[in-house]
């Protein structure tokens, strides 16, 4: 989080309570770094249109949403945000524009977890929602949000702006319905509190806010969406259940056909839906299966491990650790570790999960990594005294290191 940033005080004053622009500063979240990610994002949308694919780029011209935008997609020609932008402007001439991406970070760790560590804060107050967070970009130039006057229901909003300027306009209550016909907006923007965010603001907005943003000069900003009303665990439950219940009947594909039921059943004839209920009745077993109450401490243990910001990069493909080389914890990540009912550990972190040992080795060797000097491989692993031991050592710091858990240290550093 930002230096001198206070979440005790923007908690009890502000979240789910009423609008604020406060000053934030996250040195991790360069302007040109995200900038260069959203170019790399858009290269495959300037070739043609993608569908059903994360991340997800939408440029819009005015209110109009251009289907294939082609070479108004920001290209590795262009040098910096202000380039890109004045080169858009004048093929459009001067038409207002903007380009939304959703889930821009997803392959960029390194933008990922500089988010991740804004949510923290937060997170340590409030706790960790059991759905996930969502992330998009915005950059342009518009008088007008895409949307109108919008909300994303049921979530809150955290706008880090990060390059321009971004005034956002918050209503509590709007004044026409529905809220896609609500395009009078002038005749009421002295009902409004409006927010005038500068590069290195932070902008919240709770979840029963209706907002419009403008930028007419330029602004690159970045939105988390966090779930905080109306959306139930019921959820995560529904998902991990059906998941379920498709797998053990994956190779049955034919839908049941019934029987016609006659006009006048016979007398003592029992209605029944055998397919239906068979359904239920599996669906109604699976309510008391251990593995499905493990799989929802599996997804926690994730969510935790990612302060709620889904979907997590892809681990990383290092090559295997030798003897001699120093590691330690990574600082920003979060390791978590919770312990199964049935005795398995489950590990976590940077948003993966994956079993791990829970004995005393695995004490010691948590409280070597966590100091400031870095420990040697061979070290780590001899502090087994089996083979089979210090193997499992081996596979446990290379999964680590795979997972960004961990770092590697040179001699310089360490």
């Amino acid at each position: 989080m930002g230096p001198g940033f206070d979440w005790s005080q923007f908690v009890k004053h502000h979240w789910e309570k009423s609008p604020a622009r406060l000053p934030f500063r996250a040195p991790a979240l360069s302007a040109e770094h995200i900038f260069r990610n959203a170019t790399a994002v858009c290269d495959p949308f300037r070739h043609g249109t993608r569908f059903r694919a994360l991340p997800d780029a939408r440029f819009f011209v005015g209110h109009a949403r251009l289907a294939a935008p082609g070479p108004l997609l920001p290209g590795v020609d262009d040098a910096s945000l202000g380039a890109y932008l004045d080169r858009a402007a004048t093929q459009l001439r001067g038409a207002p524009f903007q380009l939304h991406i959703e889930q821009p970070f997803m392959f960029d760790f390194a933008l990922w977890s500089a988010v991740r560590e804004v949510l923290r804060g937060l997170m340590e107050r409030v706790g960790v929602p059991v759905l996930p967070a969502t992330t998009d970009l915005v950059l342009g130039r518009f008088d007008r949000g895409a949307l109108g006057v919008s909300k994303r229901p049921h979530h809150a909003l955290l706008l880090l702006v990060v390059q321009g300027r971004l005034r956002v306009r918050i209503w509590k209550k709007l004044w026409g319905a529905p809220a896609n016909e609500t395009l009078d907006f002038n005749r009421h923007l002295d009902e409004a509190t409006t927010l005038e965010a500068r590069a290195g603001d932070l902008v919240y907005v709770p979840s029963h806010c209706w907002q419009l943003e403008e930028a007419p000069d330029e602004c690159m900003a970045v939105r988390v969406w966090l779930p905080v009303k109306g959306s139930r665990p019921t959820d995560v439950v529904k998902n991990v259940l059906v998941s379920q219940l498709e797998g053990q009947h994956a190779r049955d594909e034919a839908v049941p056909y019934l029987a016609y039921p006659w006009r006048r059943p016979r007398k003592g004839a029992r209605a029944s839906v055998e397919g239906l209920e068979q359904t239920a009745d599996a669906l109604h077993a699976l309510t008391r299966d251990v593995e499905v109450h493990q799989r929802l401490r599996l997804i926690w243990a994730r969510r935790v491990s990612a302060c709620a910001l889904e979907p997590v990069p892809p681990p990383d493909t290092p090559a295997p650790l030798a003897a001699h080389q120093r590691v330690r914890l990574a600082p920003s990540a979060d390791l978590i570790r919770m312990k199964d009912p049935s005795g398995l550990w489950i590990w976590a972190v940077n948003g993966h999960a994956f079993p791990g040992p829970g004995d005393a080795v695995a004490r010691r060797l948590l409280q070597a990594l966590s100091t400031e000097e870095a420990c040697s491989v061979g070290t780590l692993c001899g502090q087994a005294r089996t083979v089979t031991q210090r193997d499992g050592i081996r596979a446990l710091l290379e999964t680590l290191l795979r997972l960004r858990g961990l770092q590697l240290v040179s001699g310089a550093e360490g």
